[in-house]
C-alpha cells in the first residue's frame, strides 16, 4: 500500500517560505518525539541535531565522528533510533542508524538513504507538492 503526504510549509531563517517533502514521524527512546523530518536523498545516513538526542535519551558515547553536509564538517556520533511512520491504517516502524549532530545546530532532522529510503520506493511529486512512500519487500 502506498501513503502519500503534502509538502510541509518551513520557516527559513531569513523569514521566506519554502515547501519541503517532509513528514510527520514519530521518534522513540526514553521519551517520545513528535516531528516532521526531512526526505534527503542527498544524505547517506539520517541526521539529528544532539537535543533531539538527548530528549530521547540517546546513548552519545560513542567515536566523534565526522559528519559532511552542505554546512562543511561538524562532528557527529553514530547511534540508532526507533522511528514510526503512520497514516490512515498504515503504520510502518522500525529502527534507523543516525549520526547525532554535536554543537549548537539548528536543522530539521533528515532521513536518509541507509535505513529509511531504503525501506521504501519513495516518489516526490513536485508539481503537485506531495511525497509518496511504497513499503518494500524485504530481500533475501
Amino acid at each position: 500500500m502506498t501513503i502519500s503526504f503534502n509538502y510541509k510549509t518551513v520557516k527559513r531563517p531569513d523569514g521566506t517560505e519554502v515547501k519541503t517533502p517532509s513528514i510527520p514521524i514519530l521518534l522513540n527512546g526514553s521519551e517520545r518525539f513528535e516531528t516532521v523530518a526531512l526526505l534527503d536523498s542527498g544524505a547517506d545516513i539520517s541526521a539529528i541535531p544532539r537535543g533531539v538526542a538527548e530528549i530521547l535519551g540517546l546513548d552519545l558515547s560513542g567515536e566523534k565522528t565526522p559528519a559532511f553536509g552542505i554546512g562543511g564538517k561538524v562532528d557527529s556520533v553514530e547511534s540508532t533510533v526507533n522511528l514510526t511512520v503512520e497514516k490512515g491504517h498504515e503504520k510502518y516502524s522500525f529502527k534507523i542508524p543516525v549520526k547525532v549532530i554535536l554543537g549548537q545546530y539548528d536543522f530539521p532532522i533528515l532521513l536518509g538513504r541507509a535505513g529509511f529510503f531504503d525501506k521504501f520506493v519513495i516518489s516526490f511529486d513536485q508539481s503537485q507538492e506531495k511525497v509518496f512512500l511504497k513499503r518494500t519487500t524485504a530481500r533475501a
